[in-house]
């Protein structure tokens, strides 16, 4: 993605917003299904995000802070997913997932929401502590503050679980 692309889309050119819409897809897709472990509302997530983008991209300020926008739209789109269902997501492992994947998967799943995006905005889509105070809107300390008890809380999480799965180590 060019920031001409993004330049040009702010123009309100359509084969620009169309380019930025198709690359954008999988990556939004990935990061709600990663959130909410379904693909229905992964889906859904990503069709209001893409057309949101393609609506407001002639109001983003920054070009170079496109994917922040992004992301603080998914965001914001996948707490009203949870907000709506006020319920928790039922664990389903993918099944491509190895042991310690699985573990995993299940583990952070088990986190409340505002840890699990947390890890995922930090360690999987790779956001500074910056970019995630602001896809937030919450102070860099504050980031700092949840990233270390998410982490710890997912530590813990892991072990449980791998405790329950195959016993106490020895």
């Amino acid at each position: 993605m060019s920031k001409e692309t993004i330049i040009r889309a702010r123009k309100g050119e359509r084969k620009a917003v169309e380019t930025l819409l198709r690359e954008w897809q999988p990556r939004i897709y990935n990061f709600a299904l990663k959130h909410l472990g379904n693909p229905d509302d992964a889906s859904d997530v990503t069709q209001q995000v893409l057309f949101t983008v393609s609506r407001k991209i002639s109001g983003l300020r920054e070009v170079g802070a496109f994917s922040v926008w992004v992301f603080s739209i998914a965001m914001n789109e996948i707490r009203k997913v949870w907000g709506e269902r006020r319920r928790e997501v039922l664990l389903q492992v993918p099944p491509s997932a190895g042991e310690k994947e699985g573990l995993a998967f299940a583990a952070l799943h088990l986190l409340p929401p505002h840890q699990r995006e947390i890890i995922l905005l930090k360690e999987v889509e790779g956001f500074s502590i910056r970019e995630i105070s602001r896809i937030l809107s919450v102070p860099e300390g504050t980031v700092k503050s949840r990233l270390f008890y998410a982490l710890k809380a997912l530590r813990e999480q892991y072990l449980r679980l791998k405790e329950e799965a195959y016993g106490r180590p020895q």
